[in-house]
């Protein structure tokens, strides 16, 4: 078994993909947090130029990408085939689910940056990226049964704990108002009673006093 090291935030959804996937498989890999999050310093992101997370150190070399790392923490589980990946979808709409999920999940980081860290006040721009949020829950919640009903049985899915892991940041990090989306809540209050859910719980990482 590889030496495995998940670099991220205990607050970020990204983060909590991993963490997720990596405790369904039975997997341990130690957790180092960022704290300096706007920090331009490569060596805190595990050498990533992009100065994105998570990154997952294997032997201590470098993987990038929360659907990479999903990937290889299967490979080392040896449960690649156990697994409802991406490219598995069967149908247009299945595809158009994990694109949604996948916009949504990008798109929630920008709203968060521009509204709730950044403190700057909306836009053109912001507004749009807003509403294209909430079209995609709309979108995703009136065809869940569906999307749900072509799903092949399997251990665990990245379209399914990415979604989990999005919804359950709203109330995290930008509250909005999640009762229009019934399907979705029922969905979400379902996976949270994974133990891997509880145990991942969002917070934001704090560094050790000193002394």
């Amino acid at each position: 078994m590889a030496d495995l090291v998940l670099i991220g935030r205990q607050s970020s959804h990204y983060t909590r993909v991993a963490r997720i996937f990596a405790l369904e498989l039975g997997l341990s890999p130690r957790f180092q947090p960022i704290y300096q999050l706007m920090s331009t310093d490569q060596t805190l992101f595990g050498d990533n130029p992009a100065l994105k997370l998570p990154i997952l150190m294997i032997d201590g070399q470098p993987l990038y990408g929360t659907l990479n790392i999903c990937r290889q923490l299967a490979r080392e589980a040896g449960a690649m085939n156990e697994i409802y990946w991406p490219e598995l979808a069967g149908s247009l709409l299945q595809m158009n689910a994990h694109e949604l999920v996948a916009h949504a999940m990008a798109a929630q980081v920008e709203v968060v940056a521009h509204e709730f860290v950044q403190q700057r006040p909306a836009d053109e721009v912001s507004s749009k990226r807003r509403h294209s949020l909430l079209a995609t829950l709309a979108w995703l919640d009136s065809r869940w049964p569906e999307i749900t009903a072509g799903l092949p049985p399997c251990r665990l899915s990245f379209l399914e704990t990415s979604l989990f892991c999005l919804l359950s940041h709203f109330p995290f990090r930008n509250p909005i108002d999640l009762v229009p989306y019934p399907r979705l809540n029922a969905f979400s209050e379902r996976f949270d009673q994974r133990h891997s859910a509880a145990i991942t719980a969002y917070c934001f990482d704090q560094p050790a006093a000193a002394g």
